[in-house]
């Protein structure tokens, strides 16, 4: 699973945070003081939460297909165990978002902020290093360059089928 449209949950967040703004700078907010600064402090956590949810999410899906390959998973195991503890987190989350899907419970549950960052953090590091990968891939065959990353990859992916390396020659030898 993973999130779909979040754009109304964004626009009721941003519309509940103008309000809370508004009681907190109403004169007549002291009674009321504690729990609006809670509601401020719990939004912002939401905030920050969905933010960096969107972020891992994004990561997890492009990284996700690339890892799903059996020859980069051969070629990169040190990438992939990485990768799999962070899926493994990513299934988990998702799991209990599915069998309660209230954004705001969710998104404030203690330590999913932190989970968040991390696993972000780590799938920052795998693309880093399947990056650096790709680079010596390009210093040992400089044709390569002439092939983008996803086209490379998928060409490193398929190295034992012909057939799906074949379109991306032709990229690599043009002009010669």
């Amino acid at each position: 699973w993973v999130l779909g449209e979040v754009e109304e949950v964004l626009s009721v967040l941003e519309e509940t945070q103008l309000t809370v703004q508004s009681i907190l700078g109403s004169r007549y907010v002291a009674p009321l003081l504690a729990d609006a600064e809670a509601w401020e402090r719990k939004l912002r956590c939401f905030s920050d939460a969905l933010d960096e949810w969107l972020a891992l999410q994004h990561s997890w899906m492009y990284l996700e297909a690339i890892f799903s390959a059996a020859d980069i998973q051969r070629q990169l195991p040190r990438e992939l165990k990485l990768f799999a503890g962070v899926d493994t987190m990513w299934r988990a989350l998702m799991r209990r978002v599915h069998n309660d899907p209230t954004a705001l419970r969710q998104a404030t549950h203690p330590g999913v902020l932190e989970n968040l960052q991390r696993g972000k953090a780590t799938l920052d590091e795998v693309q880093k290093r399947l990056e650096e990968y790709l680079e010596t891939k390009r210093a040992a065959f400089p044709r390569f360059f002439f092939l983008s990353n996803d086209e490379l990859l998928e060409m490193l992916a398929e190295t034992r089928n012909p057939q799906a390396v074949q379109p991306h020659l032709i990229k690599c030898f043009d002009a010669l």
